[in-house]
């Protein structure tokens, strides 16, 4: 299973010296299975960059998964060039609870938004809503609600004896949260690899409770009570530097000296 971040910021894309190790895409990863299948999670504006590697390498058969939809984790879906090919199957999975995938997508491509409406794209695309599992190929999915304003999941994934998890946009500490801590940490159990948004240090979290974001510190410690073995801070927020993130990646590495972690940037790769 081969994993490569194309996205790993938050809110809203950036673009200058600060953030250039990084990177400034919002959130969107690709993962390759054994069996060939391709999956993506969330169409940030990273999927723009993918889309123009797939269609150089001949892939025509796409799975895309959303995590929600919030506007950093679909704004770059317009631009992903294999969905104006014909020769393009893509099956797109999202949770329904509060609106499907189709409707989602389809908001942000009509006039006056986009020149492009959904239901012309010449690919052939499926719609299928986003179940607790599901398996795509050699790999097997896991999914959990995470704690964030309108109903996102986290994800898990396994082939064979390797795993990774997947949390984006979730408050791990939420005050009437859907999700409890005890059943994250149960989620995330010995998983090889754990990527989670950290978008706040502790000081800033407390003007922004309730946002759906968790802090270094939280996520440090949900990796260590959960024994992962590798963790991954993502969903950078649209502020912090590069200065800022290695500041704070360095402080809990102190702290969890026994764990490798560090922080997610645009192209990083992990082979499983």
């Amino acid at each position: 299973m081969l994993l490569k971040l194309y996205g790993t910021r938050g809110s809203v894309p950036v673009c200058n010296k600060e953030t250039r190790k990084h990177g400034g895409n919002t959130t969107c990863i690709f993962v390759e299975a054994r069996s060939g299948d391709i999956i993506i999670v969330d169409a940030g504006t990273g999927i723009r960059e993918l889309g123009t590697e797939l269609v150089a390498r001949g892939k025509h058969k796409l799975n895309l998964i959303f995590s929600h939809y919030h506007w950093d984790h679909l704004q770059g879906f317009p631009f992903f060039t294999p969905i104006f090919l014909k020769s393009t199957e893509i099956t797109i999975f999202g949770p329904p609870d509060e609106v499907t995938a189709e409707k989602a997508l389809s908001y942000q491509m009509t006039m006056p938004f986009f020149p492009t409406d959904l239901s012309n794209l010449p690919s052939k695309v499926t719609f299928k809503n986003l179940k607790k599992t599901l398996t795509i190929g050699s790999v097997e999915i896991d999914t959990i609600v995470n704690n964030h304003p309108n109903h996102t999941r986290g994800f898990k994934f396994t082939e064979g004896n390797k795993s990774f998890a997947f949390m984006t946009d979730n408050e791990v500490h939420a005050q009437d949260g859907k999700t409890s801590y005890d059943e994250f940490v149960s989620f995330i159990s010995g998983v090889d690899l754990l990527i989670h948004d950290a978008q706040y240090t502790d000081e800033i979290y407390k003007k922004r409770l309730g946002w759906g974001h968790s802090t270094y510190n939280q996520v440090a410690a949900l990796a260590h009570d959960a024994g992962v073995k590798e963790l991954m801070i993502t969903h950078h927020d649209h502020s912090s530097t590069d200065k800022f993130i290695e500041k704070n990646i360095k402080a809990i590495r102190k702290k969890y000296s026994r764990r490798k972690i560090e922080a997610a940037a645009d192209g990083k790769t992990r082979r499983f």
